[in-house]
């Protein structure tokens, strides 16, 4: 029964094919006014409105398939331009810090290579990992240590000028008492004059010059520089300028107020001065009365 069925149905496509082809082969030979060319013509005039008709009625539909499709692509693509956004932002923060960062060894190297550098002197570059800024300390903390040749005493510099001191060191770190700090004292001078001072820290922040003699003459201006008295501070580093003056007749002394060169609050890295082997290691600034 089952292969009746399939010869029947084997038997219906091969009239089919053979219909087909005749129809096909009437069709390209007979003249465009025939009856099949005829024929194809009204199917069209029929089915076209009807096609035109669901297409009008799918409008909407493609429409908004389209839109929901743009919306989606568009929302990819925001997606990934924020991401490179992003990731040109943190690009550009970071090679502006990296310019920083040469600009302030650019400063280093400038100050270890002008002619005021103690001669056999080494010097540590050393990044700031720490601060302390309480009203009775004022210090940073540095990445070198015993390690690196840091030891207690030692004179700390930037590009800028004088920082302070080494006042406590481990294998690889060291504190360094800022010259602002209250407990600071530096022996100074003027750069382009003989008069001389003491260079104090204090407790707001500021540095004061006391102790020099009121007949020296000093300007507003005026650079002032370690002195190198007392062997506590390497001689020859700017410490600041001179801000204004106070003169007091019935003192013997005049006092000098300075601006420091140096901007304790954005501090990155500093150096530390190794002096060379042999020599007299300044002591610790204040250490009797510690």
């Amino acid at each position: 029964m089952a292969r009746k069925t399939v010869v029947k149905r084997q038997a219906v496509l091969a009239v089919l094919l053979l219909v087909s082809m005749a129809m096909l082969t009437w069709y390209f030979r007979e003249p465009t006014g025939g009856v099949l060319h005829s024929t194809q013509r009204g199917g069209l005039r029929v089915i076209s409105p009807v096609e035109s008709g669901i297409s009008t009625a799918l409008d909407p539909f493609r429409n908004t398939y389209h839109w929901v499709t743009g919306l989606v692509s568009a929302q990819s693509e925001n997606e990934r331009l924020q991401e490179e956004s992003d990731r040109l932002r943190t690009e550009v923060v970071s090679l502006r810090e990296q310019a920083e960062e040469n600009k302030r060894l650019r400063e280093m190297l400038g100050f270890v290579n002008q002619p005021s550098f103690p001669q056999d002197y080494k010097f540590v570059t050393s990044r700031v990992i720490g601060r302390s800024a309480s009203a009775w300390n004022t210090t940073i903390t540095i990445n070198r240590g015993t390690d690196a040749g840091v030891q207690l005493g030692q004179t700390v510099v930037s590009g800028q000028g004088l920082v302070g001191q080494i006042s406590a060191v481990t294998t690889n770190s060291a504190q360094v008492l800022l010259i602002i700090d209250q407990n600071s004292h530096v022996e100074g001078k003027l750069q382009s004059g003989t008069a001389t001072g003491t260079v104090l820290g204090s407790i707001n922040g500021l540095l004061e010059m006391d102790f020099v003699d009121k007949n020296q003459k000093v300007q507003k201006n005026d650079i002032v520089v370690t002195s190198g008295m007392g062997k506590l501070f390497v001689k020859g580093i700017q410490i600041g300028v001179v801000d204004e003056t106070a003169d007091q007749e019935i003192e013997y002394f005049k006092s000098v107020s300075i601006t420091p060169f140096v901007d304790f609050g954005r501090l990155e890295e500093v150096s530390v001065l190794i002096p060379p082997p042999g020599a007299d290691q300044p002591p610790l600034v204040n250490e009797k009365e510690r």
